[in-house]
């Protein structure tokens, strides 16, 4: 079944995102118990992120009693049910100098494995949050085959796997609750006044990225079954390295390069497999 199919059918949506919000109300009712922070912790969930990150673009554009200007930082729960034996990916922590040393304050006091991302990825609600100058992360258990398809099923999620996102966040949260200090910010101007977004419709390759990858290029994780890229030849750990004549230095790049195109456009791209260099034709689909 393909991604313009799936999107008719009925997707439970369990890890996306059904376990970030499972993760959140927990931590409201534990922390609502005992925590008496220096600071407001504020509890939100946004809906229309799919759709251009509407909700928390709206929150942030007309929230006037808890604005989000005025906030230390934000940490978005956002598909964190499949986390397993791997370590939890902390997206966006380049918003912020400290985050990358809370996240292993934290990693130690809990002992879940946690992996700071630095590359800045545009596609979840923590970017609404940026774009007003406030440090934000999300954090993620990973892509998977199920993702955005009716297979994202309850039986899959991983109940210890939530129970260690909840456990490192609590950590988080307490510390940024009772900080003195700002963070240290390093969002550029640029990405304050957010980049524009393409109308028109979406379109997918059929990647699972490996989002802890941080060599050039974008290594996959895997294929989604009966997509271009699996049509095409492409498998676990190849890296993208080229989409026609532009270089892929990175998945944000491989992300802009997607957003050009259209629906049915060929594409060629160059991998590298191993350390033999190809290239395969194959076309983007509506996603």
């Amino acid at each position: 079944m393909g991604r313009s199919q799936s999107r008719r059918a009925y997707n439970p949506g369990a890890d996306d995102n059904a376990s970030g919000v499972a993760v959140l109300i927990e931590l409201a009712r534990v922390l609502g118990k005992g925590l008496k922070p220096d600071r407001t912790l504020v509890f939100v969930t946004f809906a229309g992120e799919e759709a251009g990150r509407k909700g928390s673009k709206y929150y942030v554009a007309n929230e006037k009693q808890f604005s989000a200007k005025k906030c230390i930082g934000m940490i978005n729960f956002d598909t964190v049910g499949r986390l397993g034996k791997k370590k939890l990916l902390v997206l966006g922590a380049v918003s912020a100098r400290e985050w990358v040393h809370i996240f292993r304050g934290a990693a130690s006091v809990t002992g879940v494995e946690t992996e700071t991302v630095i590359e800045r990825l545009d596609s979840s609600d923590n970017i609404s949050f940026e774009e007003t100058g406030v440090p934000a992360i999300q954090l993620f258990s990973g892509s998977h085959l199920n993702y955005h398809r009716p297979t994202d099923t309850a039986d899959k999620i991983d109940p210890h796997g939530l129970v260690k996102v909840a456990s490192i966040a609590k950590e988080v949260i307490e510390y940024l609750a009772n900080r003195e200090e700002s963070l240290t910010s390093t969002i550029t101007s640029e990405e304050k006044t957010g980049s524009s977004t393409k109308k028109g419709k979406k379109v997918s390759l059929g990647i699972i990225p490996d989002f802890a990858y941080s060599g050039k290029g974008c290594r996959l994780s895997g294929v989604m079954p009966g997509s271009p890229a699996e049509k095409s030849g492409l498998r676990e750990g190849d890296v993208i390295i080229q989409i026609n004549s532009n270089p892929v230095h990175n998945l944000k790049a491989l992300s802009t390069i997607l957003k050009s195109l259209s629906p049915g456009s060929r594409i060629s791209v160059n991998i590298l497999r191993g350390e033999k260099e190809m290239m395969v034709e194959t076309e983007v689909v509506e996603r």
